[in-house]
């Protein structure tokens, strides 16, 4: 007996954590808890670092130097010797307004970077949605396997009666037996499925191996209201992708503004104090290098190019978000068009002629390739429906990541 109890102990303390996820609160975990989100976050402190660095009001640090020296007494003096020694203190200042140009650049660069984490966080949750959606669906598809399991041992068992009654072939027992067989092996496939949904979205939500949940909810089962393309692309403002794409045309131009204010040399200013046998000297050099060569050229092209890039790369994305609004409105359209040939009265309908058919056949009023036909057809109807409501689902997933979030 203490055995016994120290087992359940056991159990109850090594079995692995379970519990069901609503799709809210998927997204809100992969939002927190996602490693690859995580990581680009880091590059916004980055950023920052940068930021601040640009604001110094001095960019270049002071450069402070001395020397020591000795000098042999003249002959008439005596011998001796005579101890020289200076000290020289230098600092370059920026004389073409580089610093604001500098400023510019990171200010543009952490704007970006947080436009990225915002379309990362765009695209993530569409995949979660998506992952959740299809494990959702599977998960129906899973329930619907073990209803058909259950439907077909009711029916074989029946079969097998009215066969010991004489009532029916031992061919219709066969086929009755192939019939649960099938159905048992398409459950040992769903639940697989299922099973390696669950996996894909336990990636997108950053859980751990060892934690085991279920996803709950429902699909769609009314066709959505169609959305206004002019108000979809009205929305496309939103998306983080585009507005990072400008930052980083902005961030280019600020940079090849730099580029040519860094071109202009900057002054340094030197004061310095020097002591040797015959005097004290005290005062302020100014150097300039003289631009002959060295005229920041490639730096000037490298700006440029870098202008172009960031223009012909936003004009891309400005197409290909065009076509994204097209493809998913179109899906959309095509996916309402499929779920309302798939009415829920007329699954309901379905489902009843099914029963009324099983009764008939338990009565002997009807044979069992009667029954098996109507079997199939609402099976095949039933699956049906879900595919349509998952596609559905999808569609409107589409629409928030082309858009960048919900139409209001």
């Amino acid at each position: 007996m203490r055995r016994f109890i120290i087992s359940i102990f056991l159990i109850l303390f090594l079995v692995t954590p379970a519990y069901s996820l609503n799709i809210e609160e998927a997204v809100q975990r992969a939002l927190t808890h996602n490693s690859d989100l995580q990581a680009l976050r880091l590059g916004e402190d980055a950023a920052y670092g940068r930021l601040e660095k640009a604001r110094l009001f001095l960019i270049n640090n002071p450069t402070i130097g001395g020397n020591v020296s000795k000098k042999d007494k003249p002959d008439e003096e005596g011998s001796g010797e005579f101890t020289n020694y200076g000290f020289k203190l230098s600092q370059e200042f920026e004389v073409a307004g580089q610093r604001s140009s500098r400023i510019e650049v990171a200010e543009k660069e952490l704007a970006g970077v947080k436009a990225g984490i915002k379309d990362k966080e765009r695209v993530l949750v569409s995949d979660v949605k998506d992952a959740f959606t299809k494990a959702l669906a599977l998960k129906k598809k899973n329930g619907l396997a073990r209803e058909i399991v259950q439907l077909n041992e009711e029916l074989l068992g029946y079969t097998k009666i009215k066969f010991q009654a004489g009532d029916v072939s031992g061919l219709e027992v066969n086929l009755s037996e192939v019939e649960l067989s099938k159905a048992k092996k398409e459950l040992l496939l769903s639940e697989r499925e299922y099973r390696e949904a669950l996996l894909l979205l336990q990636g997108f939500l950053g859980l751990s191996s060892d934690i085991s949940f279920a996803v709950q909810g429902d699909l769609p089962s009314e066709a959505p209201v169609l959305p206004d393309k002019e108000v979809m692309k009205e929305a496309l403002s939103r998306r983080p992708d585009a507005k990072a794409s400008a930052f980083e045309v902005e961030k280019t131009r600020s940079a090849k503004q730099l580029a040519e204010k860094e071109s202009i040399p900057n002054i340094t200013l030197s004061g310095f104090y020097d002591r040797d046998e015959m005097r004290n000297a005290v005062g302020i050099e100014v150097s300039i290098p003289l631009p002959l060569f060295d005229m920041k050229q490639a730096e000037k092209k490298d700006a440029y190019a870098k202008v172009q890039e960031a223009k012909i790369k936003s004009d891309g994305l400005k197409k290909t978000i065009e076509r994204e609004v097209e493809q998913a409105f179109s899906d959309l359209v095509t996916a309402i068009e499929e779920l309302t040939l798939f009415k829920k009265e007329i699954i309901v309908k379905s489902a009843e002629n099914l029963n009324l058919l099983n009764l008939a056949f338990k009565e002997g009023k009807v044979g069992f390739f009667e029954v098996r036909l109507a079997q199939k057809d609402t099976i095949e109807a039933q699956f049906a429906y879900i595919e349509a409501q998952t596609r559905t689902q999808l569609a409107l997933n589409a629409i928030e990541k082309t858009i960048g979030g919900t139409l209001k």
